[in-house]
């Protein structure tokens, strides 16, 4: 055989091998990955890791959300994610939205005495998530400096804190030293729940009347209004704030307070326990705050009963229903992993969290707080498992009687008519308002980031409404997205929910400027403040990079000129943003350059042109009423820029 003849047999034999290779990687191509997304106010960071690590075939992806409103509403519209997650979630749209899974492990795998309470007609649609105890947070240090002991009664408590304040400890600026976390409904509700837990709901009669509630055969009012002793007491000696558990201006920093000893006590639980003890030493390091020592106290009985703490899984995990079999069944297998001591160990570190419901779980050593575990080992705990959202919808009925607007009868017959009635049938307005082009997204914190489209829609209804130069709308307001097609008034109150009237006022242009670099301190990738401002009628440039405080780089008007420092302009704003809620504890969003209510803070160089006595909804209303002719459009127009993003 001649060289050139095995020249070209070793050429086809190589030739040859090298297809079999290529061939062969191309058949162990990686396989696309399976993409399956949550929404939750939480980053799953470790969760993420571990699902990934374990299961190489999904992506899990992550929208941070602290608005609950806005799962159910893409849901409804058809565009919920593929994991859903709720506190409190309504039985009707769990079984109308979530999978069946009775017939999966992971049901089988937790507390009996808590699964057997989430099943819906025997069925299982939900897991839970680690949880969280619930009781009051003192600051044991102001009570030791005191001479007081740790109450054991309603009436030693509301005793102690009146002595608290006499001697002037745990006091704020609004001269408060008690307050109910009550960031959520839920959360609120809660409080009210554990008010009633060792005279009736721990004993046999609210044991039985629980039982006939779910049967829909007992009701909250006629027995729920001693609930309300308590709080009245702490309000009427001038302990507690009720315009702030009302939402009628900010909500109490309860961690940051605690933390730094301007409140003694207040009502929440063992994740914001730690959050507290963190703020402490946080503010000990700054040098604004000596160091405290923190215990958690359990609800009190006014008969002499046993007093109890509260449990409750901070959220609850199911799958979507509409989703493919394909995301179904890598759904099932996060959930399998989730309910596993490496599960539950992440969701702890993610959030935040510490007490697994997960049978046969080894609790971390330090994971209870200082006072609890003694009634942990007596049985004292009480698991809070009212069905639907009760708690959630009660907390909502108590806000509103803490602002005047319900009486507390009126308030309990609301709860037992959501209830009987079907929570999400009730309360949502159905009224057609109008209709949108397309989807305007609220995602992502984008309305405190950026110029969004829901952004240019809400500002320019507001100038419309007005009759304004300029109007600005701070982002904190807009709490979720408008979808298209046919817009219900409900969907005007879950975009825009607050009640802040929108007024006209007359600034100076170095006002304005100082205002819009407010709206840019808290300009942040992880978790943006509320006050970024989206606006209509003039454009602003920005650079996020830089330091807070000399963030805005121009200011022009729409003709291009730039913003005349020293012109005047009438620009439409919020009275909460004016100062008519003061601006302690955060209010106003730091707009005090705007200040034209609050006497305790120098005025602005403002004044006022008028006083619409609109909310952002009404201004939206009339926007659709005025354009009722056709279906309403918004887009990004390059309003804002941020040169940070361009680099």
């Amino acid at each position: 055989m001649c060289s050139r003849t095995k020249r070209w047999i070793a050429g086809a034999i190589s030739a040859a091998m090298l297809t079999g290779i290529l061939a062969g990687c191309a058949s162990q191509a990686p396989k696309e990955k399976t993409v399956i997304k949550i929404l939750y106010s939480n980053n799953f960071e470790h969760v993420e890791e571990l699902v990934e690590s374990t299961y190489e075939d999904i992506d899990l992806q992550v929208e941070i959300s602290p608005y609950p409103s806005e799962e159910i509403r893409r849901l409804e519209k058809g565009e919920g994610p593929d994991l859903v997650i709720a506190a409190h979630p309504d039985s009707n749209q769990v079984q109308k939205y979530l999978l069946d899974l009775s017939d999966t492990k992971t049901s089988l795998v937790y507390d009996g005495t808590i699964m057997n309470a989430l099943k819906l007609e025997g069925k299982t649609y939900l897991i839970p998530f680690p949880g969280v105890y619930s009781g009051y947070i003192i600051n044991e240090t102001l009570f030791e400096e005191a001479g007081l002991t740790l109450p054991s009664t309603n009436d030693e408590l509301v005793a102690s804190l009146a002595e608290l304040k006499e001697k002037g400890l745990g006091l704020g600026e609004d001269g408060i030293n008690f307050s109910i976390f009550s960031d959520y409904n839920s959360s609120v509700g809660m409080f009210f729940v554990g008010c009633m837990v060792p005279d009736f709901l721990g004993e046999m009669e609210g044991v039985q009347w629980l039982s006939d509630f779910r049967d829909k055969k007992a009701a909250f009012a006629g027995v729920w209004e001693k609930s309300f002793a308590l709080t009245d007491a702490l309000v009427a000696g001038g302990l507690m704030d009720s315009a702030a558990i009302a939402r009628q201006r900010n909500l109490v920093l309860c961690q940051r307070r605690l933390g730094n000893g301007t409140l003694a006590a207040a009502f929440g639980d063992s994740a914001m326990y730690y959050e507290c003890v963190a703020e402490n030493k946080k503010a000990v390091e700054e040098g604004i705050s000596r160091e405290y020592s923190y215990r958690m106290l359990p609800l009190f009985s006014d008969e002499g009963n046993e007093p109890w703490f509260l449990f409750a899984p901070s959220a609850l995990m199911g799958i979507n229903n509409a989703i493919s079999e394909e995301k179904q069944d890598a759904c099932k297998r996060i959930l399998s992993i989730l309910s596993t001591t490496e599960g539950q160990d992440a969701l702890n570190q993610d959030l935040g969290t510490g007490i697994s419901c997960l049978l046969d779980y080894e609790q971390a050593e330090g994971g209870i707080p200082a006072g609890v575990e003694g009634y942990v080992e007596s049985g004292y705990i009480y698991n809070v498992l009212f069905p639907s959202k009760t708690v959630e919808y009660l907390g909502g009925c108590v806000r509103d009687v803490l602002a005047g607007k319900k009486s507390v009868e009126e308030a309990l017959h609301a709860v037992d008519e959501s209830y009987y009635e079907g929570t999400a049938e009730s309360g949502y307005d159905f009224t057609v308002i109008g209709e949108m082009e397309h989807e305007l997204s609220m995602e992502n914190f984008n309305v405190r980031r950026r110029e969004t489209e829901i952004g240019n829609f809400v500002a320019d209804c507001v100038l419309e409404a007005s009759n304004a130069q300029i109007a600005v709308v701070n982002g904190g307001g807009i709490r979720a997205s408008f979808y298209e097609g046919v817009v219900y008034g409900g969907d005007l109150s879950a975009v825009c929910p607050f009640d802040n009237k929108i007024i006209v006022l007359e600034m100076n242009g170095q006002t304005m400027w100082d205002m819009l670099e407010n709206g840019l301190a808290v300009c942040t990738d992880e978790f943006p403040g509320g006050r970024f401002l989206q606006i209509s009628g003039l454009q602003y440039t920005f650079d996020s990079s830089k330091p807070a405080g000399s963030r805005l780089v121009s200011v022009e008007m729409p003709d291009g000129t730039s913003l005349d420092l020293d012109g005047d302009y009438q620009v439409a704003v919020t009275d909460y943003m004016a100062g008519a809620a003061g601006y302690a504890e955060d209010n106003g969003d730091g707009y005090t350059m705007l200040n034209y209510y609050d006497d305790a803070v120098p005025k602005g160089s403002v004044t006022l042109v008028k006083d619409t006595w609109l909310t952002y909804r009404d201004a939206m209303a009339l926007y659709f009423e005025q354009h009722s002719d056709s279906a309403v459009d918004a887009g990004i127009e390059g309003r804002i820029c941020d040169l940070a993003q361009d680099k």
